[in-house]
C-alpha cells in the first residue's frame, strides 16, 4: 500500500506542478508584453503546450530513475 500512496502523491504533485509552473510561465510572459490575453488565447497554448513537453520529458527521465533497479550490494 504505501507504493501506492508514493505513487498517488507522486502524480498529484506532479500535477500541480505543471498546473502552477505553467501558469507562471504564461503570467510573466503577459506581464512582460510578449503576448496578450485580448488578442487571443494563442501564447497561451503555445506556453502550455511548450511547458508540457518540457515537464513531460523531465518527468519520463524521473520516472525511468525512480524505477531503475538497485544494483546488488548497493
Amino acid at each position: 500500500m504505501t507504493g501506492n500512496l508514493a505513487a498517488i502523491g507522486f502524480m498529484v504533485s506532479w500535477v500541480l506542478g505543471w498546473g502552477i509552473g505553467g501558469s507562471l510561465i504564461d503570467a510573466g510572459l503577459i506581464q512582460a508584453g510578449v503576448y496578450s490575453l485580448e488578442t487571443g488565447q494563442l501564447g497561451t497554448a503555445t506556453t502550455f503546450a511548450a511547458w508540457t513537453l518540457a515537464w513531460g520529458g523531465f518527468g519520463w527521465w524521473l520516472y525511468g530513475r525512480f524505477t531503475r533497479p538497485t544494483p546488488p550490494g548497493a
